[in-house]
């Protein structure tokens, strides 16, 4: 898929991948009430010499975006899951744009292009390649696993609820996937 692997080169030596995040707010610091606080994350586990977490957005993410640091070639990689949702794919963008901004000599990598930054119409492109991705499997009849935040599930596609079009299955498909994510047990 387009885009679901960057490397953000040429960070500065005192970059703390658990700062990013704050970049994303006015101020580029965590806003001091709770209620406010619309992204977060969590330790990840990384390669050596790399700080890693994932990133996600309360109550709209369905895999989160994986950042890790890597503070001997002063690197920022970040993944996206095929199994993303809507509001992944905004994080993800946002994540690389706002870290760009903030540290404005720094380069943006696509395996071996250089990239600006990442546009609305990239975005787009994201979200139908996910898009695709489910209803291309929906088309097999096969099963398959989606792995989330907090929890997978593995579902034969023909027991799945039919819908007008593969389009209409494919994106209920996605979105059941994320709001299973933040529903209480």
């Amino acid at each position: 898929m387009k885009y679901d692997k960057l490397t953000i080169m040429g960070l500065p030596k005192k970059f703390k991948v658990y700062y990013a995040l704050d970049y994303l707010y006015s101020g580029c610091q965590l806003p001091d009430n709770p209620d406010d606080i619309i992204y977060d994350e969590w330790p990840a586990d990384g390669d050596e010499g790399e700080d890693a977490m994932m990133v996600y957005e309360y109550n709209k993410s369905a895999t989160g975006v994986y950042v890790a640091y890597n503070e001997n070639v002063h690197a920022l990689s970040l993944e996206l899951s095929p199994w993303a949702s809507d509001a992944d794919v905004s994080l993800y963008v946002k994540l690389v744009n706002a870290v760009l901004k903030k540290h404005p000599r720094a380069k943006l990598y696509a395996q071996y292009d250089i990239l600006k930054g990442l546009t609305e119409e990239d975005e787009k492109k994201m979200i139908a390649d996910r898009q695709s991705y489910v209803k291309r499997l929906l088309k097999t009849k096969d099963g398959f696993t989606m792995e989330g935040l907090f929890h997978g599930f593995t579902l034969k596609v023909a027991h799945l609820r039919l819908a007008p079009t593969l389009d209409i299955q494919a994106r209920d498909l996605r979105q059941m996937f994320a709001d299973m994510q933040w529903e209480k047990d």
